[in-house]
């Protein structure tokens, strides 16, 4: 049976509180995927001096805790001048040691632009770039486990048509992380591991099987320019659910909108099949009896849940929800 995780801000320990006490109502460990910002916790001292506090407040109050800390998010000034920004995984790492925490979540990116600009790598330059990078962290971070998640349609606020990044290392197609996972066994790379959230890997299957569906139409759109023709060569269409396999240890779970017969409506993808992700279960469309099939029996499963209309993320009802509704899909699959 896999193992299950809730994911809040480690500045805020309300949010701590929260995802603890809902843990501890399933009756299960207290394991936490810690949402941070950058310059607003880790890179101020004050601030990242309240965040491990929190964790010994926290550790106090619930006991043991197993925390993984995920990297903030790229600033768009820095990821569209640099390739990537390895000083922000540093100071993750940094974090991790000082708070105890035993991975560190990584998305997997190269040479992001900004909208319609054009694309600055290839995908063999960018996938060797990133190679070479995460094979150095790697070193740097060791004990410390690096989870590299797949970015998918990389969309920003105000989630419009316009506001996104896109590079070619986007969407991590399962061929992706196969060659990936070689790469990581042919330098003996021991504590480097793929894995996927699940809404990303949507919006990466819908603009897929849109680009398989429309080749005219969508030829020149760059919202499309990380699928290859190599890509479509290698499936006729891709479900989220393709891309997780059981030798993943990790997953990002929330509900999403797929849509899985593209030729049913126009041309123009839609909007929220690039934007919809962070859903409470059930408030997309992904088929969550399907996914235990998918998932290895070691697996830790994080909820990453925005909340629903008169939440907040200090009472995240959502994520909770989600959890109580995760864990009875895999207890009726047993």
């Amino acid at each position: 049976m896999p193992a299950f995780a809730l994911k809040g801000a480690v500045v805020d320990y309300p949010q701590l509180a929260d995802r603890a006490a809902a843990l501890v109502r399933a009756g299960l460990p207290v394991v936490l995927e810690l949402h941070t910002f950058g310059p607003r916790d880790l890179q101020q001292d004050r601030a990242r001096a309240t965040c491990l506090a929190n964790l010994d407040r926290l550790r106090a109050e619930y006991g043991p805790l197993v925390l993984t800390v995920h990297v903030p998010l790229q600033e768009v000034g820095r990821v569209t001048r640099l390739d990537f920004d390895a000083d922000q995984v540093l100071d993750a790492i940094a974090f991790a040691r000082d708070a105890g925490a035993k991975d560190v979540v990584v998305h997997r990116y190269w040479g992001l632009v900004y909208g319609d600009a054009p694309q600055r790598a290839s995908r063999a330059e960018a996938s060797d770039g990133f190679n070479a990078t995460i094979a150095r962290l790697a070193r740097q971070a060791d004990p410390i486990r690096l989870l590299v998640e797949n970015v998918g349609h990389y969309a920003l606020l105000p989630r419009d048509r316009a506001s996104f990044l896109a590079g070619p290392l986007d969407h991590f197609f399962p061929w992706e992380i196969a060659a990936f996972r070689t790469f990581l066994d042919r330098e003996r790379i021991a504590n480097v591991t793929p894995f996927v959230d699940v809404a990303h890997a949507t919006l990466s299957a819908n603009l897929f099987n849109w680009r398989r569906t429309y080749p005219a139409e969508t030829r020149d759109d760059v919202r499309f320019s990380a699928i290859l023709d190599e890509d479509l060569e290698r499936a006729d269409r891709l479900h989220p659910f393709d891309f997780v396999d059981p030798k993943m240890p990790w997953l990002h779970v929330s509900d999403s909108r797929f849509y899985p017969e593209p030729a049913l409506a126009p041309a123009e993808i839609p909007l929220d099949a690039l934007t919809s992700e962070g859903l409470e279960l059930g408030a997309g469309n992904l088929p969550w009896a399907d996914l235990p099939r998918h998932v290895g029996e070691t697996a830790v499963l994080v909820l990453e849940v925005d909340p629903s209309v008169g939440e907040s993320h200090q009472a995240n009802g959502a994520q909770h929800r989600s959890l109580q509704a995760l864990q009875r899909q895999f207890q009726a699959s047993r």
